[in-house]
């Protein structure tokens, strides 16, 4: 999973058993929260490039942590990653004052591009973005959903949705294929119908390269969503419990965790680290 916030999965799924009459009386109320809920995840998507935010990607293989925290922006039409920590310890003065200007350069490289390199550097970006997106795309189509009640999650009043893969599925997309083996649970906060939950797990083996690589069971992902803005929710974490085979033969086992924090306008967030060049920082 590339370290970008907007490659993370956006909704996910469980599954559960209803008296009929309670499936009946749901039925509709579920069809409804999907639809708004996949309205408000789409508007989010879009307004998530109008962020920038702090990035912690941490890898656990065995017993060893790795990690590293960024600052990612938007330069020009796609996203630029400033570093900031290695393993929790801060870039010295003098590492720090050289990425202020590699970043300066990156800003007047780009600036001084020819329109052709231009379109292919965005294009590239938009197809990664596109890709990562595919789950947020996939869902309403790929998976059945039935309302399970409310409670309060994050003391915020929300819906809770559990869903499983809808039979006949033919998944058209990686993502889509991923989503035939997973089961989960989401909740929808009332107020604003969005997603500010997902726990979901893999609960059969989806080949996602052929016979070179598989998801197995085993596999967890937990998402969680902050509200940035009046109207907009992004992702403040993602953990992943990663359990892969490849050629059928070999397994092995990833814990990743991804943390977002300190969102804020793009614009804003670019001129503040850009004002080191000339005075001291304004965020820490």
């Amino acid at each position: 999973m590339p370290h970008d916030r907007r490659s993370a999965v956006r909704l996910a799924v469980i599954a559960c058993y209803f008296g009929i009459g309670s499936c009946i009386s749901y039925a509709a109320d579920a069809n409804e929260i999907l639809q708004r809920a996949t309205t408000a995840l789409k508007t989010d998507w879009e307004a998530d490039t109008s962020y920038a935010c702090v990035e912690t990607d941490e890898v656990q293989k065995g017993d060893k942590v790795t990690s590293k925290t960024f600052e990612v922006v938007m330069i020009d039409g796609s996203d630029y990653h400033f570093p900031l920590a290695t393993n929790g310890q801060a870039l010295s003065p003098a590492r720090r004052k050289a990425e202020i200007a590699k970043l300066e350069n990156e800003i007047r490289r780009r600036k001084n591009e020819s329109p052709s390199a231009r379109r292919a550097r965005i294009d590239a970006w938009k197809k990664q973005r596109d890709e990562n997106g595919e789950l947020l795309l996939d869902f309403p189509t790929a998976l059945t959903f039935r309302l399970l009640g409310e409670e309060i999650k994050n003391g915020r009043e929300a819906y809770v949705l559990s869903a499983t893969p809808k039979p006949g599925v033919v998944p058209a997309t990686r993502a889509a294929k991923v989503l035939t083996g997973i089961e989960g649970k989401a909740w929808v906060e009332k107020q604003t119908m969005h997603p500010i939950r997902v726990e979901c797990s893999v609960v059969r083996p989806v080949p996602v390269f052929g016979a070179l690589a598989s998801v197995l069971p085993g596999t967890d992902i937990e998402i969680g969503m902050t509200n940035v803005a009046e109207s907009t929710w992004l992702i403040d974490s993602v953990s992943m419990k990663l359990n892969v085979a490849k050629l059928r033969l070999f397994k092995s086992t990833e814990v990743t965790r991804y943390t977002y924090t300190r969102y804020s306008p793009n614009a804003l967030a670019v001129q503040e680290l850009l004002s080191e060049s000339t005075g001291p920082a304004t965020r820490p």
